[in-house]
């Protein structure tokens, strides 16, 4: 796999990591995180139910809940776990879980749980203020920016998460990278992740390209997988989502500050892409 075409693209930070015992059975229905969650489980059983598969939680596997994702879960009384949240995003505008396809269960390593304490070790004080979503989804630690003591933790901790996240990566799913560097097209989808807010039209898009904008629409949509209009909605949703669910700015702010032009138009786009309306998907946050 080419380096300059993936990783040095691929930016990891920490939120939160501990290690959790519940008390007694706990249960969270219909759970969305703008953060990406592995869990380590160490002792005890549970279960997560993703994409109408109920997966079994049990000892000595790793467990992946990428973020946006809605997921319930269900954890028996003694069920001790390692939790991190992360983010990881592609710098070049691409959401990494559609670019790659990932697995949400598998087997540990004997280095995982080492990694985990290191991690723990590396990063005090980082625990949920509450297991409980309904509760600390309240809290202000969703707009908490990532913070390291020194250039060293910084690297080691995001090579951890990286090495972590490692475990679930299959294979790319969409685009290719090459094509990417081929067609220069990450300058255009940096542009577009740093102005969202504002109306962007193919023809300037294809005016960066060097391209017509026809041609620009078939390249963009045989490496992205979407043609450009299509990825920019998608942006502006993704925009929408994160605003939602990490701050209290009421709706008319979050559809201006994602680019959308009317309230009804905002509602009617964010509700065919993800079922809900944008007041119902706020009250999922956790």
């Amino acid at each position: 796999m080419n380096k300059k075409g993936t990783d040095h693209l691929i930016k990891f930070d920490l939120k939160n990591v501990a290690l959790s015992r519940f008390v007694a059975d706990s249960a969270y229905p219909y759970i969305i995180s703008p953060f990406s969650r592995i869990y380590l489980i160490t002792e005890g059983k549970g279960w997560l139910l993703f994409n109408n598969e109920k997966i079994i939680l049990e000892s000595g596997y790793l467990y992946l809940t990428p973020s946006f994702t809605p997921c319930s879960y269900f954890f028996e009384q003694y069920l001790e776990h390692y939790y991190i949240h992360f983010s990881a995003r592609l710098l070049n505008g691409l959401n990494i879980y559609n670019h790659y396809q990932t697995e949400n269960k598998v087997k540990c390593l004997d280095l995982d749980k080492p990694l985990f304490d290191r991690l723990l070790h590396l990063n005090p004080g980082l625990k949920l203020p509450h297991l409980n979503p309904d509760i600390y989804q309240t809290k202000k630690w969703l707009n908490k920016p990532s913070t390291y003591k020194s250039l060293s933790q910084c690297i080691e901790t995001r090579a951890i998460i990286e090495q972590l996240l490692s475990r679930f990566i299959c294979e790319r799913q969409r685009g290719a990278m090459n094509e990417m560097v081929r067609y220069n097209l990450n300058p255009i989808l940096n542009f577009i992740q740093n102005n969202i807010k504002e109306q962007i039209h193919i023809a300037a898009l294809a005016q960066m390209a060097c391209l017509s904008a026809d041609h620009f629409t078939r390249i963009f949509k045989k490496v992205v997988g979407i043609p450009p209009g299509e990825f920019m909605l998608s942006k502006r949703i993704e925009k929408a989502k994160l605003l939602l669910l990490t701050t209290d700015l009421p709706q008319k702010r979050i559809f201006e500050e994602s680019g959308f032009r009317s309230l009804a138009y905002f509602s009617r786009a964010f509700k065919k892409y993800t079922s809900l309306s944008p007041s119902a998907y706020r009250k999922m946050r956790g």
